[in-house]
């Protein structure tokens, strides 16, 4: 009887390897726009928007204030970050992030009515050398799931309008990438294992609404962000293995999340000073956690057709017991005129975003922190009689604060005698993005 197993194991053991490193990361949470900010300028001003996004940025921040934009506008650029993440005593290896962004704003040239009001905009960030990073885990493994949440294609499209008296409305999406797959496990007709992998990437979407509204020299901003969740699914099936009966493996979870969201924000948005302030609240309760069970009960009786009321369903995995955050922000730009057509403009933000993951209090090792952001940026803008162009540079700083977490029972990976654990780090990011109008 052991032949016989060893050998089914030996052909189905690096399928399941094969299937792992498909699988997008099961504890990677939300994209990279909702860790950074989405376009240099919102990043250097501590990732608000809401009420102060100008050109393709607002596709994020806000779609209303697309129709501000009265120029064709193509903007190109790179962003990075690097990570230092420690648990304990132990430093862990996370790959630094390097992407690419683009983004572009269109106003639509209608007349009469609509004239001078609608403007499309899309954006698009991807990673240089993954469309979404795959890694699963043990969960005592230690390890900062934020590190994984920046590596993700991330596209974005909307429309904005202007309705008049200061109103301004637009909606768009958001699209994360997801995977569907499987691994099958068959003989051949010499007797030998052989296998076959297929995979498709999908997209998971998501609405993002967003409304304005100007009342002298300030705006008000609103914007909805709905739960984006981009899955993975990876099917291993084992079938003509000696009379051996396997149950098809469901690799299955959630890759990348964003919670639902809702930012509120103020700014004063005439004059030299553009301050605006703001908070974003994000509702991380209703995150399932990242994996499903992997073996799931078919609907009815294969042999029967009855339907099946019982359960033959591997345990899933408990609520993560993630809570609800608020996340405040502030954002300061300062314009200097250099010469006509020339303005240089000084850019500094901050925000604090609470950490929605609980204590990691048993085995597992999932970490996450409060950080506390700070930014910094500068930007030249040019126009006639000069070329329309504009430089935006961006550097961004996340303190991961000191967290302890005393373990019960047995001590964690990293822990001190007390079995306590204390997780810490810091993330630094920069960019720069280079736009033309025509």
């Amino acid at each position: 009887m052991l032949r016989p197993i060893r050998w089914m194991w030996r052909g189905i053991a690096p399928l399941l390897a094969a299937g792992l490193a498909l699988a997008p990361p099961g504890a990677a949470l939300a994209s990279p726009e909702d860790v950074l900010g989405f376009g240099a300028r919102a990043s250097a001003m501590g990732a608000t928007g809401a009420a102060v996004a100008e050109g393709y940025e607002a596709v994020h921040a806000n779609p209303a204030l697309l129709s501000l934009s009265r120029e064709r506008r193509l903007t190109l650029g790179m962003e990075g970050a690097i990570f230092d993440l420690r648990a304990g005593d132990q430093r862990l290896p996370y790959a630094p992030l390097r992407g690419s962004l683009i983004g572009a704003a269109v106003p639509i040239p209608f007349g009469g009515a609509l004239a001078d009001r609608v403007t499309i905009g899309l954006g698009f960030f991807a990673p240089l050398d993954v469309v979404v990073r795959g890694r699963i885990l043990y969960p005592e493994t230690p390890q900062f799931p934020l590190a994984d949440r920046t590596q993700s294609v991330a596209v974005q499209a909307a429309l904005g309008a202007a309705i008049g008296r200061g109103v301004r409305v637009g909606g768009g999406f958001a699209a994360l990438a997801a995977l569907s797959g499987s691994v099958t496990v068959a003989t051949d007709s010499t007797g030998r294992v052989g296998t076959l992998v297929e995979d498709t990437l999908v997209a998971s979407y998501a609405p993002i609404l967003g409304a304005s509204y100007d009342l002298g020299d300030y705006r008000l901003g609103a914007t909805f962000r709905g739960e984006l969740v981009g899955r993975f699914n990876v099917v291993i099936r084992a079938e003509d293995l000696g009379g051996i009966a396997v149950p098809p493996l469901n690799i299955a979870g959630i890759a990348q999340y964003d919670p639902a969201q809702i930012a509120l924000e103020v700014a004063r948005v005439n004059g030299p000073w553009k301050v605006a302030i703001g908070a974003t609240y994000k509702r991380w309760s209703d995150y399932p956690g990242a994996l499903e069970a992997t073996v799931r009960c078919p609907d009815v009786d294969p042999d029967t057709g009855e339907p099946l009321t019982g359960s033959c369903a591997a345990p899933s995995p408990g609520d993560p017991g993630y809570s609800d955050t608020v996340a405040p922000r502030v954002g300061v730009e300062r314009s200097v005129a250099l010469r006509p057509g020339a303005t240089a403009h000084a850019r500094g933000g901050a925000f604090f975003e609470a950490s929605p993951a609980p204590e990691q209090t048993g085995a597992s090792n999932l970490y996450d922190n409060a950080r506390l952001g700070l930014s910094l940026g500068y930007g030249l803008a040019l126009a006639a009689p000069l070329p329309r162009l504009t430089l935006d540079l961006f550097t961004q700083v996340q303190i991961l604060l000191p967290r302890a977490h005393r373990k019960r029972g047995e001590p964690g990976a990293g822990a001190r005698e007390d079995g306590v654990v204390r997780a810490r780090g810091v993330l630094v990011a920069g960019g720069t993005t280079v736009g033309v109008a025509f």
